[in-house]
């Protein structure tokens, strides 16, 4: 819609699997309102493609990369669409774009994503506002350090070409709220009450949740188990594929963050929620709710604040130091000071929020502060064409402590932990980054130290249903007696035939073992499979080390059985790579 200041118009979508796109598009949001820009942020999935299509004002792509250099979640649909070859070449003629993707360097696939996105968008006619922006964590001011100046670059060049009505508004002003919030009369309907379900889940029951390491061991690994009410009569995953959950915040730290923002008297009140943008509100949140529906469901009040946070908390304190604090973390050159305070420590939303008590949100400012709870997915171990009712996971229960010598546990696997069976969640199945050939029989090699496995039982479970017996599974972890997971389904499939399993237990002798030792000491095995029999390698697991010192070892075993040198070793890896043969999911 035209601004007050005629069509200055600026349409912000986002692909982001964890927030961090998100939170970012925000920001460029804000920054834009600062310049009197009408801006719409959306998930790309949410846009209407034919707006998109036929936009007049200028369009602003910020996406993460996900996996192995996929799209993120939200903006999949979108990216397929885009791909579509009945588009025509010119589609985009009219419409003035710029992307910044946010990614790690440490990956190889860096930002993918975005490098993709913008190289399709200049395909269809698209003119590019400004070079594409690669935002790096490896960068000594994290994303920031590229986006600030490609920020600068991007409103120096659109305020050229949209001159600015009136002067910008200064950093001083708190920006208007995103939504209208305001307490209700009267009280609500217990079916507002409840949990908002998935409208794309599926409602299934907790079963089971066995755990798969030693009791004295300090990493505690559980079997999670649900039974689908209603599987349907298709498979709903496939081997490989994710179950989608989104936890909830325990109720013991919603009344404390309730409590300590001065809101307690009100948690239960009836909240009135209204959007100011044509988005409208988030599907997940209905019309009239409450606080302590809000910080349960929908808030995350354990993740480490972003920049973003400090940003908006800043308008809101009524202490002069801690102000001056806000206003440190806030700013590029105080980026070293934010992560020493925040980042490091890890210190969550309600720790900063006890350490600065003169610094409270109003509650109609609650959505542009709070980050939503992300979703999160975890590996399924279960066949659906074998057991099409059950889902089972395989979760390492996230735990450590902090600088601060505070015990942390991860706020989706806390939650599965505490959760009492029969309880009803809501899955979503999404597809994984790892797939099994389509011929049951080309042999298959899977290297899963840990919970890496956890995708692995699922193929295995399948590829022993379509008798598929060329299965070979090199697995690591530090003992046989403390975390060797899934040891009697895998020993079980070992005395059928159905699997060759290789363990290398680390600790379990005066020097350390792992699994790209195991994979040398079997090369000539390894090289037959993969080169006389055509297998397809499956790496999955910790993203540190583990994936270049597999990757590595499978090269060695190249070279030394092809008699060729260590180019032609790896440009052999890099040709499996490409071809679907040698697939890695891996994770921070």
């Amino acid at each position: 819609m035209p601004g007050p200041d005629g069509d200055r118009r600026l349409l912000v979508l986002y692909g982001s699997q964890t927030g961090y796109a998100k939170d970012t598009a925000q920001r460029i949001a804000r920054q834009g309102w600062r310049r009197h820009f009408v801006v719409q942020v959306q998930a790309m999935d949410q846009a209407d493609r034919a707006a998109v299509f036929a936009a007049t004002c200028p369009v602003i792509f910020v996406c993460s990369t996900t996996g192995q250099g996929d799209e993120p979640d939200n903006m999949r649909r979108f990216w397929r669409f885009l791909l579509r070859k009945s588009i025509p070449h010119d589609a985009l003629g009219n419409v003035a774009f710029a992307v910044f993707g946010l990614g790690d360097s440490s990956y190889q696939k860096f930002n993918f994503a975005a490098k993709r996105l913008f190289r399709r968008l200049t395909q269809l006619g698209a003119q590019p506002i400004v070079d594409r922006g690669d935002g790096d964590d490896q960068h000594y001011l994290g994303v920031d350090g590229a986006l600030d100046p490609w920020l600068a670059g991007l409103w120096a060049e659109l305020l050229s070409r949209f001159p600015l009505p009136r002067p910008i508004i200064p950093d001083s002003v708190a920006p208007d709220p995103s939504f209208d919030v305001e307490f209700a009369a009267g009280s609500l309907n217990d079916s507002n009450a409840q949990d908002a379900p998935d409208p794309d889940g599926h409602p299934a029951l907790l079963v089971a949740a066995d755990r798969l390491t030693a009791a004295e061991h300090f990493q505690d690994v559980r079997c999670f188990r649900f039974e689908l009410e209603a599987p349907g009569p298709a498979p709903l995953w496939g081997p490989g594929d994710c179950a989608v959950l989104r936890p909830a915040n325990q109720a013991q730290d919603v009344s404390a963050f309730l409590a300590a923002m001065g809101w307690a008297d009100n948690a239960d009140a009836p909240l009135r929620v209204a959007a100011r943008n044509p988005v409208g509100l988030p599907e997940r949140i209905p019309g009239v709710t409450t606080l302590g529906w809000l910080f349960t469901y929908y808030f995350d009040i354990t993740a480490v604040p972003r920049r973003s946070f400090f940003e908006m908390l800043y308008y809101f304190s009524a202490n002069d130091d801690e102000k001056e604090r806000l206003r440190e973390f806030s700013a590029t050159e105080g980026q070293d000071e934010l992560h020493t305070y925040c980042m490091r420590p890890r210190r969550t939303i309600m720790e900063v929020l006890d350490d600065l008590p003169h610094s409270r949100v109003p509650v109609g400012y609650i959505f542009d502060v709070f980050p939503e709870i992300a979703e999160r997915s975890f590996s399924i171990s279960s066949a659906a064409e074998v057991t099409p009712s059950l889902v089972e996971l395989t979760v390492a229960i996230v735990g450590y402590k902090t600088l601060m010598h505070k015990p942390r546990v991860g706020l989706c696997t806390r939650w599965l932990a505490n959760m009492p069976l029969g309880q009803r969640v809501h899955l979503r199945f999404a597809r994984g980054t790892m797939q099994l050939p389509n011929d049951p029989a080309t042999p298959v090699i899977m290297v899963g130290p840990g919970t890496g496995i956890a995708a692995f039982m699922s193929f295995i479970r399948q590829r022993r249903s379509d008798g598929a017996r060329s299965n070979y599974l090199f697995f690591g972890c530090r003992g046989r007696e403390t975390d060797f997971l899934h040891q009697r389904h895998l020993e079980e499939w070992v005395d059928d035939g159905s699997l060759s399993l290789f363990c290398a237990f680390s600790r379990d002798q005066d020097h350390k073992i792992y699994v790209q030792q195991r994979i040398r000491e079997h090369g000539d095995l390894v090289w037959s499979l993969i080169g006389e029999q055509g297998a397809a390698v499956y790496v999955s697991g910790n993203a540190n080390r583990m994936p270049d010192d597999v990757r590595q070892a499978f090269t060695d075993v190249v070279r030394e059985h092809s008699g060729g040198s260590d180019e032609s070793a790896a440009a052999y890896i890099l040709a499996m790579t490409k071809a679907g043969r040698y697939q890695e999911e891996c994770w921070q």
